[in-house]
């Protein structure tokens, strides 16, 4: 799955967005603005993993990183311009994967799985 929505994204020019920053990103256009912690908790992983993940988001020129001003030693993640840019071909692309993924597969059999799935990851937050 991860092989495909990258080759989507590719020929949807946006090769610089990679499925690992898709969580964040959607995170960010729910709320502009979120500590690195924050993210971890709203996408599922640790902060030592997240930090990894911001660097290379960085470097895309999607996000920045900027101090709070309320507590110097909090970092805060923001959208930049192109991370704003990206978010209609984001959708698109993930709807797109959602399409050609479930293709042949009966509607009633893929919402069985996004219950069954849903109850795991219900699970596995407790």
């Amino acid at each position: 799955m991860k092989q495909h929505v990258n080759r989507l994204l590719k020929e949807s020019n946006m090769s610089d967005v990679s499925m690992g920053f898709i969580g964040v990103l959607l995170a960010l256009y729910r709320a502009d603005g979120q500590t690195i912690s924050e993210l971890g908790e709203a996408v599922s992983l640790e902060k030592s993993t997240m930090t990894g993940l911001i660097d290379r988001m960085v470097r895309a020129a999607l996000v920045n990183r900027e101090a709070d001003p309320a507590d110097r030693r909090v970092l805060r993640v923001w959208l930049t311009e192109r991370g704003r840019q990206v978010q209609t071909g984001i959708g698109k692309v993930l709807a797109q994967s959602y399409q050609d993924l479930t293709s042949g597969v009966a509607e009633k059999e893929v919402e069985k799985v996004e219950r069954i799935l849903g109850h795991i990851i219900d699970n596995s937050v407790k």
